[in-house]
């Protein structure tokens, strides 16, 4: 009932015009059966009458109006109460319980997106709202109502002219009932299960549909494999569906013989009660109706009551997610400036997973600093930069801003006055302009500011300031390292004095790497810099390096220092250092064509 009570309160908060319609629509749906009913003996007793060589009567052309107009009317009312039923409760309403469930995603930690639990429950949220279950209950619920009160009508009328009626008619249309109930609850356990499986089906559909990926498929020759995973987990679960749908289909086709032997068996009843003199010709006729639109009535009262338990199932999965704890937002405004970051004894590690990816960290970041954080791929480097903007809440130590944590500012304010470009940035299918800006929009039109930035991250030459990037619009293409640098760009131009570079330069080449950061450091001159990477061609240029291996702070200090201390820093190093030599292109080249 609670839930019911919610998706009561939304619909009516978002459409009440459509809701009271809907509302008014089911109630004079109810009445009409039992209305019909008595005009309709009248009617008959009339035309019973002429026929058996009384006069016409003014009774009988006053019921065959009422008859008509009582259909007429509920024709009209019917069409006119279905589009405030359609675009009011199913579309506008869904709509809105698709912006709530948006807007729950958005205050949701970050965190909660680690944990397959949270991604399953998101789900079968996403599910209840685009199969529209939560719209659908709101009106299944009044109609299950309304369908009691047709019944309940009728069933009065009917009472009048012959108890006989009522238990036939009830126990011809019982079996729906118990089928819903059972087919409901099968239905929903299989759904429920499916949610893995059907994130995995639509993750597989997407690589198909990505041009990326299915270049590389393409390339590497494996499209085939993933196509018979995607058929085969797409076979699977049609397979528990359709099991579920047969023993379905089974239920109802004795539903409907035994629905149509009660039926039969009514109308010999009656006609035996009008060959006795029981009632009356004109009563036979209505109640042959009635009972026949007490039958119907009664399905559907059992068919939504059975249908109802389904749904609240799925509408309780969206009120689950939906009650899930938010992400804590703190009171205090963020000034923008700090002289320090410190990380206190911070440990991390993600969810359903044993091993620590941040083990007891102690970090001091001074004001203007220039600093690379470096480590190879599973080091802590990208974990550490998360826990350190406040996007990971460490498991246990603190991170101080100025000696405040930071999770005492308040969200807003906390990352208006900070500037992070990550590893996965996104191209934006706009202008050149607004790519760069899109940090700042304030400052959309300040054409010097925006090609100084890019001159920093070395994309003066991409275009004009308002063509078109990619394709999908009909605009120039870029490169990925293009891509990269409007991203560092897009970094650059925000007004910050904290700004994070997360991998920023990965699909470069080493030596226009090294060029492109060394702008980077320039235009960040001002500013406290954060660059995480596996590769070294900046460390030489950094106030300091800070190495990342197992979760834990190997080294820090600067180039020189940690070459002298021939550790991970000087191993990396070594490792590397040939990509930055000038001839490293021609002889890597060289060496290709020899082969």
């Amino acid at each position: 009932m609670k839930c019911i009570r919610r998706i009561y309160a939304s619909i009516f908060k978002w459409v009440p015009v459509s809701a009271l319609f809907t509302i008014l629509n089911y109630i004079s749906g109810a009445l009409v059966p039992a209305v019909i009913t008595v005009v309709s003996v009248g009617l008959f007793n009339s035309a019973a009458r002429v026929l058996g060589g009384e006069p016409a009567q003014d009774g009988l052309y006053r019921y065959a109006v009422w008859y008509l107009v009582i259909y007429l009317l509920n024709d009209v009312l019917y069409y006119v109460f279905s589009i405030a039923l359609n675009t009011g409760v199913y579309e506008k309403g869904t709509a809105y319980f698709r912006i709530a469930l948006c807007e729950k995603v958005a205050r949701l930690p970050l965190i909660s997106f680690e944990d397959a639990d949270t991604l399953n429950r998101k789900e079968r949220a996403e599910k209840a709202v685009n199969d529209e279950i939560l719209s659908a209950v709101f009106h299944r619920t009044l109609a299950f109502l309304s369908s009691a009160v047709a019944v309940t009508g009728v069933a009065v009328v009917l009472a009048r002219y012959s108890l006989w009626l009522l238990p036939l008619s009830l126990l011809s249309v019982l079996p729906y009932l118990f089928a819903r109930l059972v087919r409901g609850k099968e239905f929903y356990y299989v759904k429920s299960i499916q949610a893995k499986k059907t994130r995995l089906l639509s993750y597989l559909w997407n690589l198909f549909t990505t041009r990326q990926a299915a270049k590389e498929m393409r390339v590497m020759g494996f499209d085939g494999y993933l196509t018979d995973k995607w058929r085969n987990t797409r076979d699977e679960g049609n397979e528990e569906l359709w099991s579920v749908q047969k023993k379905d289909a089974v239920s109802l086709l004795w539903c409907d013989g035994i629905r149509i032997a009660g039926y039969g068996i009514s109308v010999v009843v009656v006609l035996l009660l009008v060959l006795r003199g029981k009632v009356s010709l004109g009563v036979f006729g209505a109640s042959v109706a009635a009972f026949l639109s007490l039958q119907n009535s009664m399905k559907d009262f059992l068919t939504e009551l059975g249908r109802i338990p389904e749904q609240l199932s799925y509408a309780g999965d969206y009120y689950s997610f939906l009650d899930m704890p938010e992400e804590s937002d703190g009171e205090a405004i963020f000034p923008g400036s700090f002289d320090s970051i410190v990380l206190d004894h911070v440990s991390f590690r993600y969810p359903n997973n044993d091993c620590y990816a941040l083990k007891s960290v102690d970090l001091t970041i001074r004001k203007g600093e220039k600093i690379v954080i470096l480590g190879e791929n599973g080091s802590g480097k990208t974990t550490l930069s998360k826990v350190l903007l406040g996007l990971y809440p460490p498991e246990s130590g603190r991170v101080l801003y100025d000696g405040r944590p930071v999770e005492d500012f308040s969200k807003e304010s906390f990352y208006s006055k900070i500037s992070a470009i990550a590893q996965d940035f996104v191209a934006y299918s706009l202008t050149l302009r607004e790519n760069v800006a899109l940090s700042d929009t304030a400052r959309l039109h300040c054409d010097e500011e925006i090609r100084t930035v890019l001159a920093h991250a070395g994309a003066e030459q991409i275009g004009n300031l308002d063509d078109r990037m990619g394709r999908e619009f009909g605009g120039r293409e870029l490169s990925i390292g293009q891509w990269q640098k409007l991203a560092i760009a897009r970094g650059l131009f925000r007004v910050s004095e904290l700004i994070l570079l997360d991998e920023p330069t990965s699909a470069l080449d080493p030596l226009v790497e090294t060029e492109i950061l060394a702008g980077f450091i320039q235009a960040a001159e001002n500013k406290t810099a954060l660059i995480i990477s596996h590769r070294v061609g900046l460390c030489k240029l950094a106030d300091r390096i800070i190495v990342m291996k197992n979760g834990e702070i190997a080294e820090t200090g600067t180039h020189d220092d940690l070459i002298k201390a021939s550790g991970e820093y000087a191993r990396l190093y070594k490792a590397q250092e040939m990509w930055y030599h000038p001839d490293f292109k021609s002889t890597a080249t060289s060496r290709n064509a020899a082969k």
